[in-house]
């Protein structure tokens, strides 16, 4: 089978940061109380005295650490039958499914971070089923790095859309199977009589996303989509187009589902952790275009301030103002809310910041 490169993505450094919302007393809701003394755009320090120090950051909220599913101890992952033959897998950081059918299992996304045991969870939760069909959501590394795992699997379908086919063939990462079988806009598949429905979309990744929707079992699956329990990952997860990634929302809830798979951390989501993401993102929105509209203004006075010495100094200035204002804004009023509001905030104000200064 032919093996194609393709690129790493930016979630690929997740686990590292978010690891800095837990601290020892972690399950608290509490607020740190020196919170107010730093930007959340400082860079996090493990000294305790810099007000930046990650155990400053506040933890994550007690109600989204309890949805979460124990791993196991010996292989690191948490396998459950979520529908009849519909497994999901997780590592707590990465997330992958498998579906069994009477004509053998389909797999979606082979994430890089426990690929390496993803065949043996497979093989010991479908009674000597065949793996036939690998489905890919995008062409980032970190959800599809690892599904060379399958290459020796005999007569193995591998289908993505047209446009995620030729990124993995022009973008350079070892490891990767060529598609076998590819689309344009919608593809229904039937195996063993299960309804898979792929739709492609425009959210997330550089050229293309590919949503699976499994009607009868309500599931769906959209990766880099929302995190359950969670305000996104840095920059809406390293979304290559806000005014895109605003548009998902309405897309996701137009089908018919009671878990989503988003692909990150270990929760699956609901309709309402759409909603949840959502409010959240039009949020952080509304509270830029608000602040946009003095932004020449302040780049006005703070050029004056600074005796006119350095145009880009005062435009930078202009915009880490708008930035800390929004974001101050935002941890007050999500905090309680979703978790990881005070680590990210300063990034999605940030994108949209950008977004808008261009758009």
């Amino acid at each position: 089978m032919q093996i194609i490169p393709t690129r790493l993505a930016a979630w690929t450094i997740a686990a590292i940061v978010s690891g800095f919302a837990m601290s020892a007393a972690a399950q608290s809701d509490t607020k740190p109380d020196n919170a107010i003394k730093r930007h959340t755009a400082d860079t996090i320090s493990m000294d305790p005295a810099n007000p930046s120090y990650f155990g400053n950051f506040a933890p994550e909220l007690a109600k989204t650490v309890a949805r979460k599913p124990a791993l196991d101890a010996e292989t690191g992952l948490s396998v459950q039958e979520v529908k009849p033959g519909l497994f999901y897998v997780t590592d707590g950081i990465y997330q992958s499914a498998f579906l069994v059918t009477e004509d053998g299992i389909v797999v979606f996304d082979a994430p890089k971070s426990f690929a390496d045991r993803l065949p043996a969870a497979i093989a010991q939760n479908s009674s000597g089923k065949k793996i036939t069909t690998l489905i890919y959501s995008h062409d980032h590394a970190d959800h599809i790095g690892g599904a060379g795992v399958f290459a020796e699997v005999p007569g193995l379908e591998v289908i993505t859309s047209a446009s995620v086919a030729d990124s993995l063939e022009s973008d350079g990462y070892p490891g990767v199977m060529a598609p076998t079988r590819t689309f344009e806009g919608h593809l229904e598949l039937k195996p063993g009589g299960v309804d898979i429905q792929l739709d492609t979309a425009a959210y997330h990744s550089e050229d293309e996303d590919v949503i699976a929707y499994l009607p009868g079992l309500k599931f769906l699956i959209a990766i880099d989509t929302i995190t359950p329990g969670e305000v996104p990952f840095m920059n809406f997860g390293a979304t290559a187009d806000f005014g895109r990634y605003l548009t998902v929302f309405d897309t996701l809830l137009g089908y018919d589902f009671d878990l989503l798979l988003p692909g990150h951390i270990s929760v699956l989501g609901t309709r309402q952790d759409v909603i949840d993401n959502r409010d959240y993102a039009f949020d952080v929105r509304d509270t830029v275009l608000a602040k946009m509209e003095t932004m020449y203004q302040r780049f006005g006075e703070l050029h004056a301030a600074t005796n006119y010495v350095n145009d880009n100094l005062t435009y930078r200035m202009a915009i880490e103002g708008m930035r800390n204002e929004c974001a101050a804004e935002i941890i007050d009023r999500w905090s309680e809310r979703l978790s990881v509001v005070d680590i990210y905030a300063d990034s999605h104000c940030e994108t949209a910041i950008l977004y808008y200064i261009m758009h």
